[in-house]
């Protein structure tokens, strides 16, 4: 390998890991954006500048958005399995959230958590249940605002 292109990835892994450096989390624009600089400033093909990112992240404990929105969607997937009709409780729902944000280390507010679970939820045909001791509705859902 030449001395040029490992020093290439060895400012790109330093770019990723600026880029990480508030909070360890990174947005799939920000990620986007990364690989376009890995290609244009670095001389990265896309899979080698894909493969530094991914190694830096790893390497650093830093997590990915898209990364994380497959793991929520896989945990919502195995919680909504347990009904006949794909459906997802209020305490399931919650649970994802707070799974969501610890996964992005606090750098997404709850509210905006609220908002990707429940749009994880219906692009894959996830409804909710019913929540309430008196009078069961799907309020709870309804009032996240969608996306």
């Amino acid at each position: 390998m030449m001395p040029h292109a490992m020093d290439g990835r060895r400012r790109f892994a330093d770019m990723v890991r600026i880029e990480a450096m508030n909070g360890g989390f990174i947005r799939v624009d920000e990620e986007r954006r990364l690989l376009q600089d890995g290609m244009a400033r670095y001389n990265l093909s896309l899979e080698e500048a894909r493969g530094v990112l991914l190694s830096t992240v790893n390497d650093h404990g830093f997590s990915l958005q898209r990364a994380t929105e497959s793991e929520i969607r896989d945990l919502i997937m195995v919680q909504s399995a347990r009904s006949r009709v794909r459906r997802l409780s209020k305490a399931d729902f919650d649970q994802a959230v707070e799974m969501y944000r610890a996964k992005t280390k606090g750098r997404v507010s709850s509210e905006e958590a609220r908002i990707r679970v429940k749009a994880i939820m219906e692009e894959n045909d996830v409804q909710p249940k019913r929540a309430g001791w008196v009078i069961r509705s799907r309020r709870w859902y309804n009032s996240i605002k969608a996306v």
